[in-house]
């Protein structure tokens, strides 16, 4: 074989074992609402800064596809619809369509062509749920969840987003599975963990559910598996916090910020294939109720 050919090959496998993209870590609260974001690179576990969000505020949630992230929803004084459209090539932000409830404490999974923004409170509980469509910034009602409920995460492949964990008068552990492409919405297997304030990052296989809040801080994963519906246990994050927020790609999911009683810039990097939890990079900013989106979605 030529050198040359050679060096390529090897070169080649370099470049496939790192995990590429990265995840965009947007808004939250320090001692304010903020509009910053920090960018995650999944390959070399670097974190800088990206582009300001719109609209500053906070317990938002935010989905996209490899070209765009949309962060929507939340509170500033007032419960909100607002979106920001992030577009991962240039870090610019412009505006999007707004959701067509204004709520907080929601959350979003989605495929390569909508995003799906479910739950959340506007003062009572919420199962309406918002399909953003990417390419044409259309926004449209979408099938209410079964259970109305604030403070839940969500993750999902290119079929199907779990909507898990959550808040109704007290934490609870239901899930529902949403079919993106006829909008339908049926029951999914329960969280072995009942909490709120949890997050959510996965692959096209599994989605894994992480930390969150009970009567206590907790560090507990469930590890959701899409095709069987079945709940497994997953590793414990290295820190037990809620309010965090969790992006990634077909191999990693980090979960990101928070609090444990302090605005926290932790971020955990769990591995899919191993079950494998370590440190990741600090966020630049510490703080809690934020959201993340990822340019190298690992569901699809």
């Amino acid at each position: 074989m030529l050198p040359g050919i050679a060096c390529a090959g090897l070169l080649g496998l370099a470049a496939a074992a790192a995990p590429p993209g990265f995840g965009i870590f947007g808004g939250g609260y320090t001692t304010t609402y903020v509009a910053v974001t920090d960018k995650y690179t999944y390959g070399s576990d670097a974190v800088a800064s990206g582009a300001a969000l719109g609209t500053a505020r906070y317990v938002l949630a935010a989905v996209g596809n490899a070209t765009v992230g949309i962060f929507g929803g939340g509170y500033t004084t007032t419960y909100v619809a607002v979106t920001d459209k992030y577009t991962y090539g240039s870090d610019a932000v412009a505006s999007g369509t707004a959701l067509g409830t204004a709520r907080y404490y929601l959350a979003a999974a989605g495929n390569a062509t909508v995003g799906i923004f479910g739950g959340g409170s506007a003062g009572s509980n919420s199962a309406v749920t918002d399909k953003y469509t990417y390419g044409s910034d259309a926004v449209a009602s979408g099938a209410a969840l079964g259970t109305a409920r604030y403070v839940l995460a969500a993750v999902g492949n290119a079929t199907v987003g779990i909507f898990g964990g959550g808040y109704t008068t007290t934490y609870v552990a239901v899930t529902d599975k949403y079919t993106y492409g006829s909008d339908s919405r049926a029951s999914g297997t329960a969280l072995g963990t009942a909490r709120y304030g949890l997050a959510a990052a996965g692959n096209a296989t599994i989605g894994i559910f992480g930390g969150g809040y009970t009567t206590t801080y907790v560090a507990v994963t469930d590890k959701y598996t899409y095709g069987s519906d079945a709940v497994a246990s997953g590793t414990a994050l290295g820190t037990a916090r809620r309010y965090l927020a969790a992006a990634g790609n077909a191999t990693i999911g980090v979960f990101g910020g928070g609090t444990t009683g302090s605005n926290s810039p932790v971020t955990d990097k769990y591995t899919y294939g191993s079950d494998a939890v370590a440190s990741g990079t600090a966020l630049g900013t510490a703080r809690q109720e934020l959201a993340a989106s990822s340019s190298s979605p690992g569901g699809f």
